[in-house]
Parts: C-alpha cells; sequence; structure tokens
C-alpha cells in the first residue's frame, strides 16, 4: 500500500513540475466540456409518449414556437373546465359537475358519497409509515370527526388567521380540512 502511494505522489508531482499556460488550457477546456451541458442541458418535463396519450396538440401555432397542449376532455375551442367537476351519484358520465372544494376532495378519499355522507365501498386508505417497521392506518370516520369538531371550534371563535406548524402529520390534514370546514359553512 505505501508502494502505491509513494507512485501516486511521484506521478502527481511529475504531473505538476511539467504544468504550464497550455496544460492548464487544457484543463480548463476539457472542465467546460464537462461541466456545460450538465448546466444547459434541457430535458421535457413530459415524456412526450405520455403526453401524447394526455392531451390533444394545437395544431396551429407560430414559427420557432412549442405546441399548445390540452387536456383530451377540453378539446380546443372549448372552454377550460374549471372546479373539481365533482359529478352527482348516479348522474350520468357526460353530464357537468359542480366546481367542488375540499370537502368534496375529503368526502372521495373517506369513500363517502354526496352531501348526506352515506359510506360506499370506493374508500381510500390514510397511513402514515415510520420508518419502515411500523405502519399506522388511520380511520377516516374518526378524522372526519377530528376535522369537524377542529372546524366548529375554529368557527366559534372566530378565528380568521392562524400558524400552524405540523410537518407531515395526520394532524396538519385534519387542520387544513378543519379550516376549509369554517371556510365553507
Amino acid at each position: 500500500m505505501a508502494g502505491l502511494l509513494e507512485q501516486l505522489d511521484t506521478q502527481l508531482e511529475t504531473l505538476f513540475k511539467d504544468w504550464n499556460w497550455l496544460t492548464t488550457l487544457i484543463a480548463l477546456l476539457l472542465a467546460v466540456y464537462v461541466i456545460y451541458p450538465t448546466f444547459t442541458a434541457k430535458d421535457a418535463d413530459t415524456h412526450p409518449f405520455l403526453l401524447h396519450r394526455q392531451a390533444n396538440i394545437s395544431p396551429v401555432r407560430q414559427p420557432g414556437e412549442s405546441a399548445v397542449y390540452r387536456s383530451l376532455s377540453t378539446l380546443h375551442g372549448s372552454p377550460l373546465i374549471t372546479g373539481l367537476n365533482v359529478k352527482e351519484a348516479g348522474g350520468s358520465k357526460w353530464a357537468a359537475g359542480k366546481p367542488g372544494d375540499l370537502r368534496d376532495v375529503w368526502r372521495r378519499a373517506a369513500g363517502l358519497s354526496g352531501e348526506d355522507g352515506n359510506p360506499h365501498s370506493n374508500a381510500g386508505k390514510l397511513m402514515t409509515a415510520y420508518g419502515v417497521a411500523e405502519h399506522v392506518q388511520h380511520d377516516f370516520k374518526e378524522l372526519t370527526e377530528h376535522i369537524n369538531t377542529l372546524g366548529q371550534y375554529v368557527k366559534q371563535r372566530g378565528v380568521n388567521t392562524a400558524a400552524i406548524c405540523l410537518p407531515n402529520s395526520v394532524e396538519a390534514l385534519v387542520t387544513v380540512f378543519g379550516k376549509c370546514v369554517v371556510n365553507y359553512r
């Protein structure tokens, strides 16, 4: 091992002993050749195959401009979709839905249908992972009760602004949806 280090030291000493302005220029050009493409490369945000499966490409564009892509559900010339487009249970597949809000997002995740809150089978799962070994699945019914309780408390107190620091926790989710209950009731 000591012999290898001595050889490396000798080679480095020889390299720097023979170093001149031409060596500096070559090293600089080589560094620019390696580093420049790293910082100037422009990759697409989405793979073209995925983009073509999810969007229509505008047939008209100016020279040198990229095409305008629109969702397959809103063709060129039709108005853009606003809101969440929440459809009524049992309604037509092609009928326009209502704009919706965060309550509709929670209902969908919790597997509740409509304003009445009746459960249906499409409930999602909400889990917290504590490292690799421990996972805790949360009950949507219990979290819904927490959301409503927090929302009513905030509404009764008349709180308009609050700063809350609950990063990456179920409590942060409850707080966001609880504030939503206040704003939309």
